[in-house]
């Protein structure tokens, strides 16, 4: 299977697609895209990621780059750690939700932002020159730039957090599952210190994974488990990478990842009204949010990298994805689930309410995520056939989004995977069940 280069980053099967020659030829090409002399590389508990942050980090010192090495952190540290340090941009070497034979590499800008579209497609252009010149790399190879370690790595980022959010004597009783990648240490640290007493699970750093890299509520039954045992005020679950959060309400439910912005959503929007950003495949929820504050949400494609491009365009106070991703820009401009875990907390100190008592507050949304293995090709053979059969107002930005008035339904090529994903919601638990089998049919005839 060839390595998938989009917006999102660079992925593959590690050892395969991606090892240490591929990895040092992205990132020599992606310093010379920078024209860089500082860097910052970060990388998660893969068992790969010795050599393939080696192989990151050697790319970038061939350059003649100083590297700055902040070892395990979340994905987001690496990005706030961008900005913090005035570097030209960096990297993280992950594979995020992807199973654990993979690995990847996300490329952050000097704005301490993931690169956008544009900045994307214009280094996509070196990379095809290089690939099909190799030689020329070498002509632009300087002195070899020093790599060194940075000690406490995620302590300013945590820091920003409590003193931004005033997290302080919160003394709630809180449970983590990390699934023993980059944020074991981070997160309970955060909880530690804004005064919360912390009850873990799956919080040592490991290269396989206790469970499936995803934190949606399948996954996560163990810490529904806690919760409910230990009368816990609720449970927050990473992804390997710690830029998604999924939360379990103190009744040891897993409330479902899009719920964690909508959450998010709805504590910014009562402290600073402003516009909000998500994309086409985030809950009909957001909407109803922002509209009992009577502020704008604007959709993107999926993809962090587009919705932080209109964030900054139309100056969002908020913004994220469905999948667990809260973009807060006063503190990152990434999903971060640290910041997210803040904003929750800070929620839950202020409100006399129980989370399931908020929760439940809101209309009931029904949506159902699944996926097909088709290429992005096969998809577009059958898009003709989609449309015939799906009837609605049809947005062409992102695949396929067919909205009437009582559901919508989302079909596109993944990012991150060769797979086509399908996503349907309604108020209406039947509906969206019919929607998705419709969708199944068409894509697997």
């Amino acid at each position: 299977m060839p390595r998938i280069f989009t917006v999102s980053g660079l992925r593959g099967l590690a050892f395969k697609d991606l090892d240490y020659s591929s990895a040092s030829f992205y990132a020599q090409v992606f310093a010379f895209f920078l024209h860089a002399k500082k860097l910052v590389v970060g990388h998660d508990t893969r068992k790969s990621h010795p050599q393939i942050s080696e192989g990151v980090i050697d790319g970038f010192n061939m350059m003649g780059c100083n590297v700055i090495n902040l070892g395990i952190v979340p994905t987001p540290t690496v990005v706030f750690m961008v900005r913090r340090l005035n570097a030209d941009g960096g990297a993280v070497i992950t594979a995020s939700h992807n199973p654990p034979e993979w690995n990847g590499i996300k490329f952050i800008s000097s704005r301490g932002e993931f690169i956008n579209e544009q900045e994307f497609r214009r280094f996509s252009l070196f990379i095809h020159f290089f690939e099909s010149h190799p030689d020329k790399i070498i002509e632009f190879m300087d002195y070899f730039g020093e790599c060194n370690y940075y000690k406490n790595p995620f302590e300013e980022h945590i820091r920003t957090i409590i003193e931004h959010l005033r997290l302080k004597d919160l003394n709630l009783k809180v449970g983590v599952d990390a699934d023993c990648g980059a944020g074991s240490k981070a997160l309970p640290t955060l909880l530690e210190m804004a005064g919360c007493k912390v009850y873990k699970i799956n919080c040592s750093f490991k290269a396989n994974f206790p469970r499936p890299p995803e934190p949606v509520p399948e996954n996560i039954t163990k810490l529904c488990m806690l919760v409910k045992e230990k009368n816990l005020d609720l449970g927050l679950a990473l992804d390997p990478d710690g830029d998604r959060l999924s939360i379990v309400d103190d009744k040891g439910i897993a409330i479902g990842e899009e719920k964690t912005l909508a959450l998010a959503v709805d504590y910014i929007l009562s402290k600073h009204k402003g516009p909000v950003v998500t994309n086409l495949s985030t809950t009909g929820l957001i909407d109803h949010i922002a509209t009992r504050y009577k502020c704008p949400v604007y959709r993107t494609k999926v993809g962090e990298a587009n919705v932080v491009s209109k964030m900054n365009e139309v100056k969002a106070v908020i913004g994220g994805e469905g999948n667990g991703g809260v973009i807060y820009p006063k503190i990152n401009y990434t999903r971060d689930a640290l910041t997210g875990a803040g904003i929750i907390l800070k929620m839950l100190s202020k409100n006399n309410k129980k989370l399931s008592e908020i929760v439940n507050s809101y209309p009931a949304y029904f949506m159902l995520k699944d996926k097909v293995d088709i290429s992005s090709t096969d998809f577009e053979k059958k898009r003709e056939l989609i449309l015939k059969k799906f009837r609605g107002d049809v947005d062409f930005s992102d695949g396929l989004r067919i909205t009437t008035k009582t559901y919508w339904v989302h079909i596109r090529p993944s990012n991150t995977e060769p797979i086509v994903r399908i996503i349907a919601e309604s108020k209406d638990r039947k509906k969206v069940k019919e929607l998705i089998a419709r969708a199944k049919e068409i894509l697997g005839s």
